[in-house]
């Protein structure tokens, strides 16, 4: 049995959006079908509990629709599913899970990008207060970087380096936004720091504290969403931003980092700008 839907771009947010907000049933107005050349639909089900399956599909480029395979025989006992867009590679749309009986309705999707303007991106006080507790020597100073986030610090005779990227989180965890994803290190670790901890050690502890999707420093997002929410164009009040944030799903694209700039990690108080991320919402988050 193939799958069918069509992605839709959101052309009039208020238009398209009201009706959700207000509990007035489906959207009828305000979009119209794709014609972006690039997108890639892929739905993931997990077999046996922990191995993940994927079939994927072109999205027409003229009218938006698509046909997916459904998984092949083996396959046919998984119960949950969940869909991942992407164009050219980016990540740009994510339901969480839902029961794969549903496909066999049209899966209809329709998406927004809000533009966050710089002035609301993620503060270097914002990023501290996020690693804050991590593990890291008190004394670490950050740099924001075009690659992402470079880490220095020292406690005892431990000396740590490394670097930070910040990854578009696309599991179906739809309260998750991004990964932190250790990127190169340097860990020297003498006497008598050696006795109770290795590099290897130090090494594991980071890892583990910045490589949880669901660590602190997912947190740092909330207050980005909410600004591009309740700025131009959509300008929502904060219970009416509430109400959409549960309605709709959040894919980040990418995140930028306009300005190199250098702090300590104890300086949660600083305003500078170090991350802008671009995000799309999704309706709906599941089917």
């Amino acid at each position: 049995m193939s799958i069918t839907g069509r992605v839709n771009l959101i052309t009039n947010p208020t238009a398209f959006f009201a009706p959700i907000i207000l509990g007035a049933g489906a959207p009828t107005t305000g979009f119209s079908p794709s014609n972006k050349s690039g997108f890639v639909i892929s739905m993931t089900g997990m077999f046996l509990g922990f191995i993940p399956i994927a079939v994927s599909a072109n999205v027409n480029a003229s009218n938006g629709t698509f046909t997916l395979p459904d998984f092949p025989a083996p396959f046919s006992s998984i119960t949950e599913v969940w869909l991942n867009l992407r164009l050219h590679g980016q990540p740009f749309y994510r339901t969480t899970m839902f029961p794969h009986a549903h496909t066999s309705k049209p899966l209809d999707i329709f998406l927004f990008q809000p533009t966050v303007p710089n002035s609301d991106g993620v503060t270097a006080g914002q990023i501290s207060a996020g690693l804050a507790g991590q593990g890291l020597p008190g004394n670490t100073t950050l740099t924001a970087n075009p690659w992402g986030l470079g880490v220095a610090g020292s406690q005892g005779q431990a000396d740590i380096q490394f670097g930070v990227q910040l990854v578009p989180d696309t599991s179906p965890n739809l309260s998750l936004f991004f990964d932190l994803a250790l990127d190169g290190w340097n860990i020297h670790v003498g006497w008598p720091t050696s006795w109770c901890e290795s590099a290897d050690d130090i090494l594991n502890k980071i890892k583990t504290a910045l490589q949880t999707s669901d660590s602190k420093a997912n947190q740092l997002v909330s207050g980005t969403i909410t600004k591009a929410f309740e700025g131009p164009p959509l300008n929502l009040s904060a219970q009416v931003t509430q109400k959409l944030l549960n309605a709709v799903s959040i894919q980040f694209i990418s995140m930028s980092l306009p300005n190199k700039h250098s702090w300590a990690l104890s300086n949660q108080g600083d305003k500078t700008i170090v991350v802008v991320p671009q995000l799309t919402l999704g309706f709906p988050r599941a089917f």
